[in-house]
């Protein structure tokens, strides 16, 4: 159980059942998803401003929101048996050389629909196996990748990634994919499909209420409640799950 804010007499951590605080946390969230489909957060689609979107929306929950976790230390962290990254300099390193990277691709603007869908697929895969934060990454991510395909000049079609919708499952298939793997290309599959240019690919829900409803339900895509652990298998510099852990040690930018 992660500790949370909702305290209350006899339970000075906060709400020690799973079911309860995952009902509590997301009518919290909605509320701050709301606010940023009304009035989104500026950034400049850095570490900060991913961080300034996590905070924000999970703030009422966790003390710790907006903060990059700190564990498991030296070895990988397992969540219904995918690696991500464990915590320590080797995820901060990790997580900045994805952001500036992004910005030497000037925020993936000026992109056709093709180029565009790769290389959101690539920063997209490569922070979700970073994983930054205890909780809540999926969330924060739909967010913070709505707006930058925004202002490139596309939009995230999020109630394709709605439950019972088309890519849904397939969305999570992927990026599982891209963990055990390092491969991106399930995902840009998944994205060519998700992403469409401003103005087009049905009617946009805009801001407020209606664009909160599709991110609220697109951000919830996970496989189940297996709880993150560590692997017992130990993090060396310059690796990263699914290319070469252990082994070769690629570089993490590509």
């Amino acid at each position: 159980m992660l500790r949370n804010r909702f305290t209350v007499p006899g339970k000075p951590y906060g709400e020690d059942d799973p079911q309860k605080l995952r009902a509590l946390e997301e009518a919290v969230t909605a509320v701050r998803l709301l606010e940023l489909a009304e009035s989104p957060i500026a950034g400049r689609f850095d570490y900060e401003h991913m961080k300034a979107i996590h905070a924000h929306v999970f703030g009422d929950v966790y003390e710790w929101a907006g903060e990059e976790r700190v564990g498991p230390v030296g070895q990988f962290m397992t969540k219904d048996g995918h690696a991500y990254y464990g915590g320590g300099p080797h995820l901060t390193v990790a997580a900045e050389q994805q952001y500036a990277r992004l910005a030497h691709k000037d925020l993936l603007r000026g992109l056709g629909h093709e180029e565009f869908v790769g290389e959101l697929a690539e920063s997209w895969g490569e922070l979700n196996v970073i994983h930054s934060f205890r909780e809540g990454n999926t969330r924060t991510q739909f967010v913070f990748f709505s707006q930058l395909a925004q202002q490139a000049g596309y939009r995230l079609d999020t109630a394709q990634f709605a439950p019972g919708a088309p890519l849904r499952a397939e969305f999570v298939a992927a990026r599982f994919h891209s963990q055990d793997t390092g491969s991106n290309d399930r995902l840009t599959e998944v994205l060519r499909r998700g992403v469409v240019p401003l103005g087009q690919g049905g009617q946009d829900p805009g801001s407020g209420a209606g664009r909160s409803a599709q991110l609220r339900q697109a951000s919830y895509p996970r496989s189940g409640a297996g709880r993150a652990s560590s692997s017992g298998q130990q993090q060396s510099a310059g690796y990263r799950p699914g290319r070469g852990y252990g082994t070769s040690g690629p570089e993490l930018e590509r």
